[in-house]
């Protein structure tokens, strides 16, 4: 009974290890938790046959923990460069994006031209990347917040005049807060899409698989996957 008894154990044991699955650490913004962002992610660990685990953490408290290696994997990151230091971007880009001003519905016609911006206090996400006419203007008077309700919030306030986001993620949130007929898009727009990437981190356990979640991405873009993940996102969103 004892070498049966032994015996049961160690099945069990072989068996959890086989079952165990590897473990993806990544991070969203607290807002999003069940975001777009965690949807892309998911959808890349069911397919590196991974466990998703996510921690919520600002932009800039991402970034950090990425470069630490805290984090394994993060989406929605730009490039601004080719280097590649604690962050690998894993190609291709897996969507293009473009930023959206916002202004108050009254102040709407306040922002018409780049030009407008040199007069305002622009609300921005700490760290974010957004475009070469933006980053170089060195009068412009940002304000760097860690989330969307923030850059919200301190816009109701008169804090800033404008904050830059994406349109995607921002109109859902204003139909959230009861403030879509207040808060509304400038009529100056930039024109520029960005490309965003996932990432790796040069300190994660799993850089050896990059290969792997290069081709897992590629075939998430070449199929349309990650299309049709945000398209069925939006379209579940309150109209």
């Amino acid at each position: 009974m004892r070498f049966i008894s032994i015996f049961t154990v160690l099945l069990v044991c072989i068996s959890m290890q086989v079952s165990a699955k590897e473990i993806l650490r990544s991070s969203v913004s607290p807002e999003f938790v069940d975001g777009l962002h965690t949807k892309y992610l998911d959808y890349i660990a069911k397919q590196m046959d991974m466990e998703l685990e996510i921690n919520p953490m600002p932009f800039a408290r991402r970034l950090m923990a990425l470069k630490n290696g805290d984090i394994d994997v993060m989406v929605g990151v730009t490039r601004d460069s080719d280097k590649q230091d604690e962050i690998i971007y894993l190609r291709p880009s897996y969507e293009q994006l473009r930023h959206t001003y916002f202004v108050r519905k009254k102040d709407q016609k306040k922002l018409s031209t780049i030009d407008d911006l040199g007069n305002m206090k622009i609300g921005v996400t700490i760290y974010a990347k957004y475009f070469d006419n933006f980053e170089r203007k060195q009068d412009f008077a940002l304000v760097g917040v860690s989330t969307l309700s923030q850059k919200i919030q301190l816009l109701m306030k008169g804090r800033i005049d404008t904050f830059i986001h994406y349109q995607e993620s921002t109109l859902p949130l204003l139909e959230k807060m009861g403030l879509s007929g207040e808060v509304v898009k400038a009529k100056y727009q930039p024109t520029h899409y960005n490309d965003y990437y996932v990432t790796i981190s040069a300190n994660s356990r799993l850089l050896h698989l990059k290969d792997k979640f290069e081709e897992v991405i590629r075939q998430g873009v070449e199929s349309g996957a990650f299309n049709q993940i945000r398209e069925l996102h939006y379209q579940q969103q309150p109209e």
